[in-house]
């Protein structure tokens, strides 16, 4: 429980709280799921320590989950690390293959407009072709 209040807390703006929550969490139970530490991952990858983010994300363990590739996709995007940001981004598409077209509308239903687009900015880094915001709008 503590570490999906914190999940929602730092998604909210309250990343101190948040992560600490999840981190409490983590504490409690060693053999916690991997998203315990997201919030870790992406209060890093905000502030842009993209290195901490990735030393984050390599303990996440879910290699079936899309968001997971997708995230570190972003932070070895950041990095101008191109083969690990394609080889995570490969995950993405095999496991989510039209990514491409909803990236910015998933990512949109957890964090605040500025990190969505700080993450379509590594995901674009990455390699993924993205459409702007403009473009994306119906219309």
């Amino acid at each position: 429980m503590l570490a999906g209040i914190g999940v929602m807390l730092a998604y909210s703006g309250d990343w101190e709280r948040g992560c600490a929550l999840a981190e409490r969490g983590a504490q409690l139970n060693p053999r916690h799921p991997g998203w315990y530490w997201f919030p870790l991952f992406y209060n890093a990858y905000r502030k842009g320590d993209y290195r901490d983010a990735v030393t984050i994300g390599l303990r996440f363990n879910m290699p079936g989950f899309f968001a997971a590739h997708a995230a570190m996709a972003a932070a070895y995007g950041q990095l101008g690390e191109r083969e690990a940001a394609r080889k995570s981004l490969n995950e993405v598409l095999r496991l989510a293959p039209a990514y491409a077209l909803s990236a910015r509308e998933r990512t949109a239903k957890w964090f605040a407009p500025e990190l969505v687009e700080h993450l379509i900015d590594g995901l674009r880094k990455a390699g993924l072709e993205i459409a702007s915001e403009q473009s994306s709008a119906p219309g």
